[in-house]
């Protein structure tokens, strides 16, 4: 076929069947892709662990009991025991969970009426996981201005990992069951009913508040450019003004 005739063949074809006509990535452009989805994982790991470590020392402090730190989700990839809780860290990083046990023997018992004070403690415990990203947000961002005062240029890795943990703190305040916004507002009602929902209620419950947290999610999918786009403009160092 003529390559004039092709050219307007192609031209009429849909996108998808266009895009055939590009040529194939480069090594260096794999050798790209591979270096941001090495980060991704590294940085996403990194926080899940210490969002849900904040859940874990918080919890012990309450006189919980700690069985499970799951960092990631799918396949596992290793297991370590670490005293009488289990860290396990999964393929994917995009949700933790802390898997609590009863309360250790000699914590206050809680009475009949004193569900609000259960909630109080659950409160605590969710707390800690958004304390500790909070935490190290501003600590990464301190080290971020203090190299780039001495070096006079950007730190990309560094902005982004600041950005990052800003998202995953102000995406788990969103009141969504899976979250732990979410799951404050659940024990909340939960504690004003007076009585835990049936188990094929908190299933629908939980089900519903998955579907509701794929808005949220989209959303930061579609913002990713537009956040890293701030990360990257925020506190510039005086050399690139």
């Amino acid at each position: 076929m003529p390559s004039s005739l092709l050219s307007r063949v192609t031209a009429w074809c849909p996108p998808s069947l266009a895009a055939l006509r590009r040529p194939r990535p480069s090594r260096a452009d794999l050798r790209a892709l591979g270096r941001r989805l090495g980060h991704f994982w590294v940085v996403w790991s990194a926080l899940l662990l210490v969002h849900e470590a904040g859940h874990a020392i918080t919890a012990l402090r309450q006189g919980l009991t700690v069985r499970r730190v799951t960092v990631g989700a799918g396949p596992v990839l290793q297991r370590w025991q670490v005293g009488d809780a289990q860290l396990v860290l999964r393929l994917v990083p995009v949700a933790g969970m802390t898997t609590l046990g009863p309360a250790r023997s000699g914590a206050a018992a809680v009475s009949d009426d004193g569900r609000w004070r259960e909630w109080r403690r659950q409160l605590a415990t969710l707390g800690g996981g958004v304390l500790a990203t909070l935490v190290l947000a501003v600590g990464v961002a301190g080290a971020v201005a203090a190299r780039e005062r001495v070096s006079g240029s950007r730190w990309v890795w560094g902005r982004f990992l600041v950005a990052d943990a800003v998202v995953l703190t102000v995406f788990n305040f969103l009141p969504v069951p899976p979250l732990d916004g979410g799951r404050a507002a659940f024990g909340a009602f939960t504690a004003w009913r007076g009585a835990p929902l049936s188990g094929d209620a908190l299933f629908w419950v939980q089900v519903g508040g998955l579907a509701l947290a794929l808005a949220p999610m989209t959303l930061w999918t579609r913002w990713t450019s537009r956040i890293d786009a701030a990360a990257m403009r925020w506190g510039v160092p005086a050399g690139r003004r």
